[in-house]
Parts: C-alpha cells; sequence; structure tokens
C-alpha cells in the first residue's frame, strides 16, 4: 500500500470514530487498516459486563460489530467522492460462546455498491476463541 493510501485510510478511520466508542473503551487497530477491511479493539472491563461481571454484555459485542462495520464501509469512500455519511440498515449478530476476555473485530466488506455496502464481522477473544459473528447492511447517504 502506497504511503498516501494508507494516510488517507488511516484519516478516514479516524474520522468515522464516535463519541459512543470512548465510552465503551473501542479503538481501532490502525496497523491493520486496509480499503475494505479493518480491525477494532473492545478491552473487558467491570462496567460492560452482564450481572456476572466476567462475562461481556452481547450489547458492547454488538456495538463493537456496529462500529467495526461503520468503520470498514468509511475506508471504501473514494478520495474524489463526496458522501454525506452511512448508515446502519440490518444488523444481525450471532453470539457462539460468552466474552470474559479483550475482544476484537475484524470486519471485511463483502460487497460494495454505489448505495449498499454488506459487511461481515468476526469476533474473536485475546486466545484467539470465535465469539460472534455479524452481517452488517449499510446505506451509503449522498449529499442532496
Amino acid at each position: 500500500m502506497e504511503q498516501d493510501e494508507k494516510k488517507y485510510l488511516e484519516d478516514t478511520v479516524k474520522d468515522a470514530i464516535v463519541p459512543y466508542w470512548a465510552l465503551l473503551g473501542i479503538t481501532p487497530d490502525l496497523n491493520t487498516i486496509e480499503k475494505g477491511k479493518v480491525t477494532l479493539l473492545l478491552p473487558m472491563k467491570e462496567e460492560l459486563g452482564t450481572r456476572f461481571t466476567d462475562v461481556m454484555h452481547g450489547g458492547a459485542i454488538s456495538s463493537l460489530i456496529d462500529a467495526a462495520a461503520a468503520t470498514c464501509t468509511s475506508t471504501l469512500k473514494p478520495q474524489d467522492e463526496e458522501w454525506a455519511g452511512w448508515v446502519t440498515t440490518d444488523l444481525n449478530v450471532s453470539y457462539l460462546n460468552a466474552a470474559t476476555k479483550d475482544v476484537s473485530a475484524v470486519a471485511t466488506s463483502i460487497r460494495a455498491g454505489k448505495t449498499v455496502v454488506y459487511v461481515q464481522v468476526d469476533v474473536f477473544d485475546s486466545d484467539k476463541r470465535f465469539i460472534a459473528s455479524g452481517r452488517v447492511t449499510y446505506l451509503i447517504l449522498r449529499p442532496r
């Protein structure tokens, strides 16, 4: 990847960050960014627990999946094109194992058209255990 493209993708990912991520502790792994593929990290902490505080709440995992898919979508925006934004139109999560450790979400674009983007997100814990799988659909908003 050329340095200009890498910088563009990093800036795009940084621009995609929303305040809600800070509340949860979600951060992008800037070393793994590619066009159409990103990794986001979420550390396990007591505030994200269920009533069993050592188990991460499914809502936190779902939020991580949505954040990873949104960030992945942001990397698809051509530099010479203007988008007004993108919105989630569908989010499906399959929970496979309880998360009791830090997790990472790997989001990969599986189809991207002019107005709709489909993203697959796989969540793993720090032991590489498969925690959840998500599929997210985004609508690209164009300026009026």
